[in-house]
């Protein structure tokens, strides 16, 4: 039973030792490992100041910045973004920045092997790429673009990335650069003639739009012209429509001139009983509804036809009345002059110019021999409503 006691002690023993251990390591690990909040930190300072030297212009100095970001959190933001663009806008510059063209030694050739390692990327051959980048690092170990792409060729290409340059002394690196020369001038010649091939149609491009733009310039000027040419045959229209009105008016004139004259000579009435006058009354007012019934039915010359009627018999009806006189049947035309001669009165003289319009349309449309329009008889109603109002007002 002592034994069995002290083996347990024993085993207590060594488990809190273990356990001291194990809080004393835990413990040494945790103060070595760097406070996170200094770590984020430390990842706004590099990002502030590449976002800062990108701004400024300092491609650069920003690549260095957002690579240091990259190195500590990759997903960090826009870091992948901006180092991205830094090299995109240093890539502009990398002609200047390797050794001279006219240097005649192939490590002058940097910019061909350069040019042939962004092919292959470009196509995705990462293996080949990668062999072109590391012949511009064994040149020039410094190259940032050569490194950046590298480094994207071995990520890309993941476990199976070539560790070491196929091209091994400096025999086998001259020959191998003088092949890659080759591709890339056979590469640049299938470029030149893509590009001859992309003038030329550009040319023919211009060429067809150009032939567009004068064809529509032809266009426009002819059309001008068929306006000018259009105004002008207006104008001629205008003028000759002009002359024949002035004709046809004075042909007018001259016709009411000699009628005027004729209705002159003739006896001006004819004498008549004051009793007739409410029989011209009512036939004035019959033949003022026919009017009214033809104009709701649209019978233009029958309304007219008898807004005319209707005016003489109102207008006779007050000769009759006042003066024991009427108009000659059937011609009525003297009816305005004994109007004018005998009626004195203030209002007389408009409703007399009445009479005489509508007379004038009798007169114009016997003379041409054709039915009244629509304007025409509505004009006639319009008259004839009028002087009939008149002729009542001034009627017992």
């Amino acid at each position: 039973m002592a034994e069995e006691a002290e083996l347990r002690n024993t085993l207590k023993i060594a488990v809190l030792w273990v356990t001291g251990v194990f809080l004393a390591f835990s413990a040494a690990v945790l103060a070595a490992k760097p406070d996170a909040a200094d770590v984020r930190k430390e990842l706004a300072v590099h990002y502030y100041r590449g976002v800062v030297n990108y701004e400024a212009g300092r491609f650069e100095d920003a690549l260095n910045e957002f690579r240091a970001v990259s190195s500590i959190d990759p997903y960090y933001k826009d870091t992948q973004k901006y180092i991205t663009q830094s090299m995109n806008r240093l890539e502009q510059y990398r002609e200047d920045l390797l050794l001279p063209k006219d240097s005649s030694s192939y490590e002058a050739k940097g910019v061909d092997l350069y040019f042939l390692g962004k092919m292959y990327y470009e196509k995705r051959d990462y293996d080949r790429a990668l062999e072109a980048f590391k012949a511009i690092l064994d040149q020039n170990p410094g190259d940032k673009f050569a490194l950046y792409y590298a480094e994207l060729c071995e990520q890309a290409l993941g476990p199976k990335a070539k560790k070491e340059s196929f091209i091994a002394g400096p025999k086998s690196r001259a020959e191998e650069v003088m092949g890659m020369e080759k591709e890339v001038s056979y590469m640049k010649e299938d470029i030149s003639a893509k590009e001859d091939m992309d003038t030329f149609l550009e040319e023919k491009a211009q060429r067809r739009a150009d032939r567009d733009e004068m064809i529509r310039k032809k266009e426009r000027q002819l059309s001008r012209q068929e306006a000018l040419l259009e105004e002008e045959k207006q104008g001629y229209l205008a003028e000759a429509k002009l002359a024949k009105k002035a004709r046809k008016l004075d042909a007018e004139t001259e016709k009411w001139r000699r009628m005027k004259d004729e209705i002159s000579s003739r006896t001006p009435g004819i004498p008549a009983e004051i009793m007739e006058f409410p029989v011209y009354m009512n036939k004035a007012a019959t033949y003022y509804q026919g009017m009214k019934d033809a104009l709701r039915t649209s019978r233009w010359n029958s309304a007219g036809l008898n807004a005319i009627q209707a005016s003489l018999y109102a207008c006779d009806a007050v000769l009759i009345y006042y003066y024991s006189i009427k108009s000659a049947y059937p011609e009525h035309e003297n009816i305005a002059r004994l109007m004018a001669d005998h009626i004195d009165r203030e209002d007389a003289q408009e409703n007399i110019l009445r009479l005489r319009a509508i007379l004038n349309m009798k007169a114009i449309m016997e003379d041409e021999d054709r039915p009244l329009t629509r304007s025409e008889a509505l004009f006639l109603a319009e008259k004839t409503e009028r002087l009939l109002e008149w002729c009542r007002a001034i009627l017992p």
